[in-house]
């Protein structure tokens, strides 16, 4: 389920990359029930960095159409400022990319 609210105003400096710019934001509810790797992934974010909110786009950059293969991930990885991918069960990482 995907909606729109208000986002509360202690909440905005704490998570700023999901904040529009009407200070809103776009959730995804996710429930261990619908989706227990996504759920899980969300889980050990709250338990690293205090909260489980995750920024879930699509992947492709401005004016480039979505990324549809392994090949084409890779490259959008190195071409970015991103830092990590993921890919069904395996994490690229790029060298310079922070530790947890």
């Amino acid at each position: 389920m995907t909606f729109t609210f208000d986002m509360a105003e202690h909440w905005k400096p704490r998570v700023p990359e999901v904040v529009h710019e009407d200070g809103t934001a776009r959730a995804q509810i996710v429930t261990e029930d619908t989706n227990p790797r996504y759920y899980a992934l969300l889980k050990e974010l709250e338990s690293l960095r205090g909260h489980g909110v995750c920024l879930n786009t699509s992947l492709n950059r401005r004016g480039e159409p979505m990324v549809c293969s392994p090949t084409d991930a890779l490259n959008m990885l190195y071409g970015s400022d991103l830092q990590f991918l993921i890919m069904e069960n395996i994490l690229v990482k790029k060298s310079d990319a922070p530790s947890f």
